[in-house]
């Protein structure tokens, strides 16, 4: 056997090292299940004091999405807002701007029971709502 033969006979043992992990960023979670509705109400921008007619489309007890009636969405994200509605009064900031309406963060929680009966009362999507007519 030739010198040449015999280094590729010997088997280096092979070690592999670790494959580094990513670190994932961690998933958005809301603690509480949104609902589809839509109620009237409106959202005051506390700092410039402007109060804009509008809807909700979605609510939970940590949050809602809001609608306003004008066609143009401004980008107020981070703004203090103030939600008003039949059934609540409450302070919230604005998280997401979409062309859906303006997602907000209440700064306390409504309670179940009102979540419920705007579900009861109110709760259908905009498809079947008079503002998918108006649109």
């Amino acid at each position: 056997m030739s010198i040449a033969a015999s280094k590729r006979a010997i088997a280096l043992p092979r070690f592999s090292l670790p494959k580094l992990r990513r670190s994932k960023a961690p998933a958005f979670s809301r603690r509480h299940s949104r609902h589809a509705c839509v109620l009237i109400g409106t959202m005051k921008v506390i700092e410039i004091g402007a109060e804009f007619d509008g809807a909700l489309l979605e609510v939970s007890r940590g949050g809602c999405t809001f609608r306003q009636a004008s066609m143009f969405l401004l980008d107020r994200v981070n703004e203090v807002v103030l939600v008003h509605t039949e059934f609540f009064e409450i302070e919230g900031r604005i998280r997401a701007v979409r062309p859906d309406g303006y997602g907000i963060q209440f700064f306390g929680e409504i309670e179940e029971s009102v979540v419920d009966r705007i579900v009861d009362e109110y709760g259908f999507t905009v498809a079947d709502s008079f503002l998918a007519k108006r649109n």
